[in-house]
């Protein structure tokens, strides 16, 4: 559990260092991106985008079982990778775009709080009503950033990233369900298939990156 922690804090520090290791003089941007250089780039952000969720997941379980302690520090631990995965892209597109994208991850991580809460209200029978506000807030904030990376890298189509966002938090949704009914067998089946698409998201950033800026991944 501590090796999780450490690794979801450290890993904005990580990439950054990343960066600055693989970023030589300014080439032609013809050249073709080093594949062992984009591997690297793909493993941190795996690592990275991998706590989201399973620090989303250890918020609703602790949650679901009355454990205030420990879903407070879910949330502190999720919370905070959140916004290091926004800042994940401050050393290629700056710190501006780097506050940017961590507002709008925040605000994809509030949707899962909000979600969350609408299936335990009513004594983890749910509301009909907050979960709609909920998934309303799911499809905006997927919008704002498909739209935001999108016009960051031409690499990464809108609708493509929209997708992606999408099955994120489909599963979400589902794995949250499945925890107010106690449905343990449900919850345990949708994490392999959580942490193949989060790899997929995180792969096809790395990927338009690297097309993007060849030259850093020499």
């Amino acid at each position: 559990m501590m090796r999780i922690m450490r690794l979801a804090l450290s890993l904005f520090v990580v990439i950054s260092v990343f960066f600055a290791w693989y970023a030589p003089p300014a080439r032609s941007q013809a050249e073709t991106a080093n594949p062992a250089k984009v591997a690297e780039l793909k493993m941190a952000l795996r690592d990275l985008y991998v706590g989201h969720i399973f620090w989303v997941r250890d918020l609703v379980v602790t949650t679901r079982l009355g454990e205030k302690a420990a879903a407070k520090e879910a949330d502190e631990y999720g919370l905070k990778n959140a916004k290091a995965i926004g800042q994940s892209i401050a050393p290629i597109y700056g710190q501006a775009a780097g506050e940017k994208f961590a507002t709008l991850f925040v605000g994809h991580y509030s949707a899962v709080k909000a979600y969350m809460n609408a299936a335990f209200a009513n004594n983890f029978k749910g509301s009909a009503a907050l979960k709609k506000a909920a998934v309303d807030k799911f499809t905006k904030n997927a919008t704002e950033i498909a739209v935001f990376l999108s016009s960051a890298n031409p690499n990464l189509p809108k609708d493509t990233v929209y997708g992606l966002l999408l099955t994120h938090a489909q599963q979400h949704i589902k794995s949250i369900d499945a925890t107010a009914k106690k449905d343990w067998a449900t919850e345990a089946d949708t994490w392999d298939p959580m942490v193949m698409h989060i790899y997929t998201i995180a792969d096809a950033v790395a990927d338009a990156v690297a097309k993007q800026h060849p030259d850093k991944f020499q």
